[in-house]
């Protein structure tokens, strides 16, 4: 029975015109994105540290004369002094001997930099415009690339273009709100267009669940297939243009309070196995929303709000830990860290969000297994009042 309700289901699914659509979207986002991104400006490192040494000179500017008699202030003034000798060594090796040869002292230089921003930190920046603060994360990061860099004998600047850089950035740009809202659109009418568009299998003796399980796993499929098409060529295109890449470079990503180094092919691993799971929960939420409100616009719109709740309420000062699992759904902000730092949650990494992802799809299926016995006992009290002898 699921069996064939499930092949007339795939029919349907491939021959509607809408989510055929949104799939060939979904897949030409990747080709087009490598376009506007190979047109793009990218930082390179020498014009990184160059805006480095711009900061740290206009720090010397703007620092309180005042602040520098405080113990404080003396230990922050000298801290600068020994960046911005760091930073111009780190130049000089730049503009006169080049990365390659001086990989070594180039990350040492750069470790010892990064040490004295952190104790900067430690002293609050006492007397630093915040526009030249570095944050601490991004010092964080560099600590752990560089560390990264100076075990394993890295390039320290690989080409931005090659496919397996170009990929995270196209992760980057399409995890959170985009996704969210397409794939919502997709699955808006998983339950409703088979009440609008009826066929013969609207009796099929199938149970509510059996049914909505056998329409996520199609509508599942269909959009993976979409998305690892789109991957494909768009990587492919990368490929041709600008090189593979190497798929042992280290990628940054927060996990357990720290930022961590791990390989772009792991990288892309965890992306696409959250990506999945978003996907499954999300079209759970369409028909839990299909099953309630009965419409697609509301359950396009309920989304949206839903996913923005946490920053409203961050927004107005209510920083409300329960919200926070709902801004998993943005992997890509979350592998990065920036959820974690946005939302002053350290516990928000990847394990995290895979937990609650999942947790997710098992509450939301419960709750449509709740709905459905619901309706089941209503009916059958129904039938029961319907059937009882009346009175004489």
């Amino acid at each position: 029975m699921f069996w064939k309700y499930f092949l007339f289901e795939t029919k349907l699914m491939v021959r509607n015109r809408k989510n055929l659509f949104l799939g060939a979207l979904l897949a030409l986002f990747f080709p087009i994105f490598f376009f506007y991104y190979s047109d793009t400006e990218v930082e390179t490192i020498e014009s990184e540290k160059r805006s480095e040494q711009a900061m740290i000179e206009a720090t010397f500017d703007s620092f309180p004369m005042s602040q520098e008699e405080t113990p404080e202030g003396a230990e922050i003034h000298e801290i600068y002094l020994e960046q911005s000798s760091l930073v111009n060594y780190q130049l000089y090796y730049l503009a006169f001997v080049g990365l390659d040869e001086t990989n070594e002292e180039y990350i040492e230089n750069g470790l010892q930099l990064n040490e004295l921003r952190l104790r900067t930190h430690e002293l609050d920046n006492q007397g630093i415009p915040p526009q030249y603060i570095i944050p601490k994360e991004e010092v964080l990061q560099s600590n752990a690339f560089l560390q990264y860099a100076l075990k394993n004998q890295i390039q320290l600047e690989p080409d931005p273009f090659v496919t397996t850089n170009y990929l995270i950035h196209a992760f980057s740009i399409l995890s959170g709100l985009f996704f969210l809202l397409f794939m919502m659109i997709s699955g808006s009418e998983i339950l409703l267009y088979e009440e609008k568009h009826q066929t013969v299998m609207k009796g099929f003796p199938l149970s509510f669940m059996n049914k909505i399980h056998a329409k996520v796993i199609i509508h599942f499929l269909y959009m993976m297939v979409f998305l690892t098409a789109g991957i494909i060529v768009g990587g492919y295109i990368a490929a041709r243009e600008a090189g593979l890449g190497n798929l042992s470079y280290p990628v940054m990503i927060f996990m357990n309070n720290d930022y961590v180094a791990i390989p772009a092919l792991q990288y892309y691993m965890y992306i696409l196995l959250a990506i999945a799971l978003i996907v499954i929960v999300l079209y759970y939420t369409a028909a839990l929303f299909n099953t309630i409100f009965k419409s697609a616009y509301a359950t396009v719109l309920l989304a949206l709000v839903i996913f923005y709740i946490p920053d409203l309420s961050l927004m107005i000062g209510w920083n409300t830990v329960w919200l926070h699992p709902i801004k998993v759904l943005d992997i890509a902000g979350v592998l990065s860290g920036n959820i974690a730092v946005q939302f002053g949650n350290e516990q928000i990494d990847y394990g995290y969000a895979m937990l609650w992802l999942a947790v997710f799809a098992i509450m939301i299926a419960g709750v449509l297994k709740l709905i459905q016995w619901r309706s089941y006992k209503v009916k059958l009290q129904s039938v029961e009042v319907h059937s009882s002898p009346t009175d004489c």
